[in-house]
């Protein structure tokens, strides 16, 4: 449920304290309810998550939201738009105050061309994310929508995530009113 790349904030933060990357990795704080990127806006950072969460979710035309992942320690942001040279593909908005790494976009193409270990982190990375965004589709058919929440709810209270119920549904892309069903069904 929350993704973590610990491999790649230990990279990153050797980085940024070793100084071998001059100013380019700033540390920055950020507040619940901040957005980091927008949907469809020009994007000049990338952003490495040190602590906190935030939510990556696409708006659809009929303004209904899909969360796609909700991203912890170590999960970078912005990566897709810096190598695709895009604006946004989702918007990215803080859930719980968090602490990145910011680093701007010619400095992050910079180092994956410099630094073998980030570049092989960030491959896996991406890797990962296209298998996990398959798992995720087929468990989606597979699977019924209360197995599906019964799974989610277990994980969310292990990490205790702080979601709504509107998170909730837009993560299972259904409505609210259908997840609140779910749940009357499950109490009673």
């Amino acid at each position: 449920m929350i993704r973590k790349s610990p491999v790649i904030l230990r990279i990153v933060e050797a980085l940024a304290s070793g100084g071998q990357s001059g100013q380019a990795i700033l540390q920055r704080n950020f507040p619940k309810g901040h957005t980091l990127i927008g949907q469809g806006d020009a994007t000049a950072n990338v952003f490495v998550i040190r602590s906190g969460i935030v939510k990556c979710f696409i708006t659809e035309d009929n303004g209904k939201e899909y969360v796609l992942e909700f991203q912890g320690e170590g999960e970078v942001l912005g990566e897709m738009e810096a190598l695709c040279r895009m604006p946004g593909m989702c918007t990215a908005k803080v859930i719980s105050a968090v602490r990145v790494y910011q680093i701007d976009k010619p400095s992050f193409m910079s180092l994956l061309a410099k630094e073998g270990d980030l570049n092989q982190a960030m491959l896996e990375l991406l890797a990962m994310r296209l298998a996990r965004t398959g798992m995720r589709a087929s468990r989606q058919q597979l699977y019924s929508l209360d197995h599906s929440l019964e799974q989610l709810l277990a994980v969310l209270e292990a990490e205790k995530v702080p979601v709504t119920k509107q998170d909730l549904a837009d993560y299972l892309g259904i409505s609210l009113r259908s997840l609140n069903r779910l749940l009357k069904g499950r109490s009673g």
